[in-house]
């Protein structure tokens, strides 16, 4: 059988040339024909190694010693978890726990993110890491002073609930979105956001925002804003249907010419114009009352974090008009109805 075209195998009967017979020298070619050196020529080629032993090789061993190790690649930094995980991660009940988890991420895309991006670039003397982290520490001290403050009020704290811790330092301006556990009576903060609470101006009716537990409840009923522009252009409550939350008359610094006095005041917590209100949140600026932003005011109004006696009158009253809130609202589990404001400046109630 005829072997196939590109076998190396040799075909029976036929024989194959030798080297030199196919044109190659017995001894290579004109590229690898060395000429015979001469003796002198020897010795010569002899010196130049010796010179390139003891001059040049020492040389390069020494420069490949001075040059510097690469430098590793740094590790990218592990991401931060987020505040509100290591919050819930203290509440024992497991439903709850999965809700705290929600109610944060929901809150940190829907307001924080917000906030953040308003204010990148140009945070001025905000502290913007207050808002993504803020610290252990801080919320210790926040959580015990929200907690003395409750129970120094006689608050009802016999079932688990939301509620808003202000902190009115002017440093911080804080809102933190907070969650009590009447099983550990301890306190959880789930959300952060820039506020702004009073301000005293000369002549103007000005108040600072009192410190205190203050309740929202039916008989201060709330409302809703119109929307319509005072004399300077402002929306001083946000928005046509931003929420309003309404605290009552309470007692509070005023400015008057012989000085500083309390002096009665409404408070309320609502948002504040849109174009020029908000860019000025994380400062004191209203006019006594507590300023949250828009998105901040929307997602405390469509979860009812403040309305658990609204809520309950909507359970039992089916013929009452509960038009203050909103149809499309999605409830939290355990609704609250307070406003506690502090002042990290002049540390705890605790202490």
């Amino acid at each position: 059988m005829r072997e196939a075209v590109g076998s190396s195998s040799a075909v029976r009967g036929v024989s194959c040339p030798k080297a030199h017979e196919a044109g190659f020298p017995r001894t290579g070619g004109p590229l690898f024909r060395q000429a015979a050196l001469s003796l002198a020529g020897r010795w010569a080629v002899a010196g130049l190694l010796a010179v390139f032993l003891t001059v040049w090789l020492p040389g390069l061993a020494l420069a490949a010693k001075d040059k510097p190790a690469a430098t590793p690649t740094a590790a990218a930094p592990a991401k931060a978890t987020p505040f509100y995980e290591a919050e819930a991660a203290a509440v024992a009940d497991a439903a709850v726990r999965q809700e705290l988890l929600e109610v944060g991420r929901q809150f940190a895309s829907a307001v924080t993110a917000r906030t953040m991006a308003r204010f990148s670039g140009k945070a001025g003397q905000r502290h913007l890491e207050l808002l993504t982290d803020p610290g252990q520490a801080f919320r210790d001290a926040a959580r015990a002073d929200a907690l003395a403050r409750l129970q120094a009020a006689n608050a009802d704290l016999a079932a688990s609930q939301y509620f808003v811790y202000a902190d009115r330092n002017p440093a911080t301006q804080l809102l933190l979105l907070a969650y009590y556990d009447a099983q550990a009576k301890r306190v959880a903060f789930v959300g952060a956001d820039f506020i702004s609470s009073g301000k005293l101006r000369p002549r103007e009716d000005s108040f600072i925002t009192p410190v205190g537990v203050f309740e929202h409840l039916p008989e201060n009923w709330g409302y809703r804003a119109e929307g319509s522009k005072n004399s300077k252009g402002w929306r001083g409550l946000g928005a046509r249907g931003s929420r309003v939350w309404d605290f009552g008359y309470q007692q509070a610094p005023r400015q008057f010419r012989q000085g500083v006095y309390d002096s009665q005041m409404r408070l309320l917590m609502h948002a504040t114009d849109p174009d020029q209100g908000e860019p000025r949140l994380g400062g004191p600026d209203s006019k006594g009352c507590v300023r949250v932003s828009a998105a901040a005011n929307a997602f405390l109004d469509s979860r009812s974090i403040l309305d658990r006696h609204y809520e309950q009158i909507a359970a039992t009253d089916k013929e009452r008009d509960m038009w203050l809130l909103r149809r499309d609202r999605a409830p939290v589990s355990h609704p609250g109805s307070y406003l506690v404001v502090g002042d990290s400046a002049l540390g705890s109630a605790s202490n």
